[in-house]
């Protein structure tokens, strides 16, 4: 009888514990007022390309990694006028990540030529409007 005892006031302690981990603050609640200012948000862009090269490491090789990267570093550039002109009133480049990797032909799914796959992901700080 008492190990009934105390397994039940073990399972109400922690039953009594757990639901006091699961209140939740909701501070859209009617009656209270909302923030008038605008709300700051993240913003992410993942951009891939490939871009055809030599199958080598000539000059020309090294010039089409630099070719795709300038894109993908003009493409973020220029997503801040694109948030402007639709959603954000202010917009900030945080950061930007850019994967270069070879690519030999014939090594995905029946590619032509040799070149380099170039993966950008960029994450923007924007105001909304």
């Amino acid at each position: 009888m008492r190990r009934y005892a105390f397994v039940s006031a073990i399972f109400v302690a922690f039953a009594t514990a757990a639901s006091a981990q699961t209140i939740v603050i909701n501070p859209s609640k009617p009656g209270m007022i909302p923030s008038a200012r605008p709300e700051q948000v993240r913003v992410s862009l993942g951009i891939s390309m490939f871009q055809p090269a030599a199958g080598d490491d000539s000059t020309q090789s090294l010039k089409a990694q630099e070719d795709g990267r300038k894109t993908v570093y003009e493409a973020a550039g220029h997503e801040c006028d694109i948030l402007r002109a639709t959603i954000a009133t202010n917009c900030t480049l945080e950061s930007i990540n850019i994967n270069v990797q070879r690519v030999f032909a014939n090594q995905n799914f029946g590619q032509k030529a040799d070149g380099y796959n170039i993966n950008g992901n960029m994450i923007y700080s924007i105001v909304t409007k």
